[in-house]
């Protein structure tokens, strides 16, 4: 008999408490500074993972009244592989349902650390293609704020609506 978790439930976050395991747990050992909100995702009442979504960060190439970001997404090893995917389409019925003006969802996969974008291309998102790669090494500065740069490899870019 198999032990693997199934996805059940999700819900909007009330605590940063979630965001601190997303952080803790993630492969970056981090989370954005600032954030629109948090999805968790629930089975027999254990959090078994976690979504981060918020302002686009290149708000000059997307309009942030139209485009919503996915920064994270961290779920335990213990789940199916397909309940990656089966979240990303219980958030976008939750962005439907609560910010009906977002037109457009965008995220982005990481392939020098194995990150293809299967669960997005699951989920029916649009590859649009790498971004560029970065060579900023050193710090970067954030609304005043020096913050180390730790990923600068180039990404692959996800859109879908939501």
């Amino acid at each position: 008999m198999s032990t693997q978790l199934q996805l059940r439930r999700a819900q909007p976050s009330e605590t940063r408490a979630t965001k601190q395991w997303v952080a803790a747990n993630h492969y970056l050992q981090c989370a954005p500074p600032g954030f629109g909100f948090i999805l968790e995702f629930y089975e027999r009442g254990t959090l078994i993972g976690a979504h981060i979504w918020g302002r686009p960060q290149a708000n000059v190439m997307y309009n942030p009244d139209y485009v919503l970001q996915l920064y994270r997404v961290f779920f335990v090893d213990e789940t199916q592989r397909c309940v990656e995917s089966q979240a990303l389409g219980m958030a976008r019925k939750h962005i439907r349902t609560w910010t009906p003006g977002i037109r457009l969802v965008l995220s982005y996969s990481d392939p020098s650390v194995g990150h293809e974008g299967t669960i997005y291309d699951a989920d029916g998102w649009c590859p649009l293609g790498p971004t560029k790669e970065r060579h900023d090494y050193g710090f970067q500065t954030h609304k005043g704020r020096a913050r180390t740069v730790k990923d600068i490899s180039a990404k692959l870019r996800w859109v879908r609506t939501p």
